[in-house]
């Protein structure tokens, strides 16, 4: 995922959406997607930063939420309020995820993905955040869990497959929002998976 996450970014940036490198600042704001692996430098926030030779700044925390603050209403736990208002170069954003977890246990969803961006792409949670956002965005989909493979996200794939197509529609709206699919490059391989899955 972090090969096919960079190749979007660095396309981004030979397009001139980004900057080139060197004096530029990214900002990373969402949940575990782009937390994982940061202790060992190897999460995709390091692995831009590292191919891109950008400034990256990664405030995302596991169990974060768009709506609810995530798992708890600690600092850093709401994506919205990870963002801080500069002249970033770009931002990378992704969350959702958590929220339709926490809200509805991913049954019965509607009402939580048209507040996390509605069908239209004209309100919501996400729409809301990225309208004061003035940088390039990249919006980062889910994977979707291992069906039947147990943990939180189990019974999530189809609510996270609508969230990802709301957001793709919203993306192809502006031109300074894209948005990258990592579902069909992870689904089906459990060994890109976490031990919870």
């Amino acid at each position: 995922m972090r090969r096919l996450f960079l190749i979007a970014f660095l396309a981004l940036s030979a397009c001139g959406a980004l900057p080139q490198g060197g004096d530029g600042d990214v900002l990373v704001i969402g949940d575990s997607i782009l937390a994982w692996n940061r202790g060992q430098s190897a999460s995709i926030p390091d692995v831009v930063q590292k191919r891109s030779g950008l400034a990256v700044v990664n405030a995302s925390v596991p169990g974060a939420g768009m709506l609810t603050g995530g798992v708890s209403g600690a600092v850093g736990f709401s994506i919205p309020g990870q963002y801080r208002a500069r002249a970033w170069d770009a931002v990378i954003v992704n969350g959702g995820a958590n929220d339709l977890r926490n809200l509805c246990g991913c049954n019965r969803c509607d009402a939580v993905l048209d507040r996390l961006i509605s069908r239209d792409g004209r309100t919501g949670a996400y729409p809301t955040l990225l309208a004061r956002i003035k940088a390039p965005v990249v919006l980062v989909g889910y994977y979707g869990p291992i069906r039947g493979g147990g943990g939180g996200f189990d019974g999530c794939s189809d609510e996270l497959l609508e969230l990802g197509k709301r957001l793709s529609r919203y993306a192809a709206t502006r031109s300074d929002v894209s948005f990258l699919s990592v579902r069909d490059e992870i689904a089906g391989r459990p060994e890109f998976y976490a031990g919870d899955k």
